[in-house]
């Protein structure tokens, strides 16, 4: 198993708000964690994110959109 380093830089920042999608639901929230490269399984970035009380698990930066409000 191999891992891409040569990944772009994470698009979000800790404490940015963000629109995201989770089981077709479009959901805002402000990301907690961010994942250089994602776990260690995978060749993207992903996040944690807060939203509607509840803590959404490595949420792939592909799904993530800049939040305005």
């Amino acid at each position: 198993m191999s891992k891409n380093w040569n990944l772009p830089p994470m698009k979000f920042k800790l404490g940015d708000k963000v629109r995201f999608t989770f089981n077709d639901n479009e959901l805002i929230g402000v990301v907690k964690i961010a994942d250089f490269g994602g776990s260690i399984e995978n060749d993207y970035h992903s996040y944690d994110i807060f939203a509607e009380g509840c803590l959404y698990k490595h949420i792939t930066e592909k799904v993530c959109r800049t939040a305005y409000f």
